[in-house]
């Protein structure tokens, strides 16, 4: 049996698990400049699909929102009968894509609620262990969560009701509903987007021929053609990207592909990440150095001309200059990633990649241009490109606990002191960069927590 990707992760360990085939986005682009009057069409329809998407954001991303929105049919059918639709004479081909994108949203965004109120409760240091314990249980199960949320009461099953007897007796309940409920009203935000910048289509509101495609209008029976660059044909749902100053669209399409098993890739490896350099190997070689280089130049980029921007935001005509400076480097910085990810799975050649778990924030220090860089540090897009390139590849990607290991010395064990971007044992005198401990650290670490799962 086949399975994406997304059938293969493993959420206990942080792990990769092996797959044979693998999603990834594929573009097509229009061979001549969109008309100005077909332009107009097409953002009509950006602007009633985000009209659609803010009207769900209003409805749904509140507490009183949250059971209709698992797993979205009674949104749906409530959406059918509002009558928005009609109003706004949008083809239902795109109105439906339109709630269901906006729902996937909202659920993204409770669910970074629900993390940043876990880190809270963790981390306060008033709350008892006892305190916690009923706090994780009420917010993993639904029915208590809603019904806490609202100040209503509810009711479990046999065998969960008696565990939360057995939890609750421990706490002091009403005090802790009130603080769950403050941390989510503190940390819930309504989602709300003024950027009509394209569409998703379904595949029964497209068709490729002539060398183009026909894009389903709001007009019945009518469809426009876009001349494409390339003859490729596709039957699933496509995101249609608008550039109206350019006359330009860009089409991503996700597509189904089979995970390559290079030949040689036997290595088990572990990596240090960083801003400096991207990645450090256990075997001791460096990969995006250049890094900080690229990072630098777009960070000041935007550090220096945001400002001037926000003076006089109402009335700016170097918008669209200032927007494709920033796009031209972050395409470079994009591209050196990338090539640096190649070039050190090819070199390193690993069957398993060992990696820290990376904090959620950046502590760059009092340098105001070291900070600017360190807040656009986009680790996200590096993370996430190297574990698609190892999905690629059929690489297992392990993900190890990082607390402390950049401190203790990869030979012995014992703690060590960082100078000058070099380890020291004091213990067996071990000298050696600061980086390549750490990513020796990393690999021993990842062996022994992988050896302690399969025993």
């Amino acid at each position: 049996m086949r399975q994406n990707h997304d059938q293969n992760r493993d959420q206990r360990n942080g792990r990769w698990m092996s797959q044979e085939t693998i999603f990834k986005t594929v573009y097509q682009y229009n061979k001549e400049p969109v008309p100005k009057a077909d332009m107009e069409k097409l953002l009509e329809i950006a602007g009633d699909y985000n009209s659609v998407k803010n009207y769900v954001y209003s409805k749904y991303s509140g507490i009183h929102g949250l059971e209709k929105i698992y797993p979205g049919y009674t949104a749906q059918n409530e959406m059918t009968r509002c009558g928005l639709r009609e109003r706004l004479g949008l083809p239902s081909v795109y109105f439906y894509l339109a709630i269901f994108d906006a729902l996937g949203d909202i659920k993204s965004r409770w669910s970074h609620t629900k993390a940043r109120v876990e880190k809270n409760i963790r981390d306060n240091p008033n709350l008892t262990q006892e305190d916690r314990h009923y706090l994780r249980f009420v917010m993993k199960q639904s029915q208590c969560f809603e019904a806490i949320l609202k100040g209503e009461e509810f009711s479990l099953t046999e065998g969960w009701k008696r565990t939360y007897d057995e939890i609750r007796e421990k706490v002091d309940e009403h005090r802790l509903n009130q603080y769950l409920r403050r941390q989510i009203r503190r940390h819930l935000k309504q989602p709300h987007t003024d950027a009509a910048e394209g569409f998703s289509v379904s595949a029964k509101a497209y068709r490729y021929d002539d060398h183009g495609i026909y894009l389903a209008m709001k007009e019945k029976r009518q469809r426009l053609f876009i001349p494409l660059t390339d003859n490729n044909r596709y039957t699933r749902q496509l995101y249609v990207r608008l550039y109206p100053e350019d006359g330009n669209i860009t089409i991503a399409i996700p597509v189904e592909v089979r995970a390559k098993h290079p030949e040689g890739y036997c290595n088990e490896v572990g990596l240090a990440m960083g801003m400096r350099c991207m990645f450090v190997t256990s075997t001791g070689n460096r990969y995006g150095e250049k890094f900080l280089e690229y990072q630098a130049a777009l960070a000041d980029y935007v550090r220096e001309r945001v400002p001037r921007h926000r003076r006089n935001a109402a009335n700016n005509p170097g918008r669209k200059k200032y927007t494709a400076g920033k796009a031209r480097l972050e395409a470079a910085l994009h591209t050196y990633i990338n090539g640096e990810i190649n070039r050190m799975l090819e070199t390193e050649k690993p069957k398993v990649l060992y990696l820290p778990k990376l904090p959620g924030t950046s502590k760059a220090g009092v340098n105001r241009r070291y900070n600017a860089s360190a807040s656009m540090w986009q680790k996200g897009y590096v993370k996430s490109r190297l574990t698609q390139k190892c999905r690629e590849r059929s690489i297992e990607l392990v993900e190890v606990f990082g607390k402390g290991i950049s401190s203790e010395c990869s030979e012995c064990g014992a703690a060590g002191e960082k100078v000058e971007g070099v380890f020291h044992c004091k213990a067996c005198w071990l000298e050696l960069p600061e980086r390549e401990n750490t990513a020796r650290n990393v690999l021993s670490r990842g062996r022994s927590e992988k050896t302690g799962e399969e025993s």
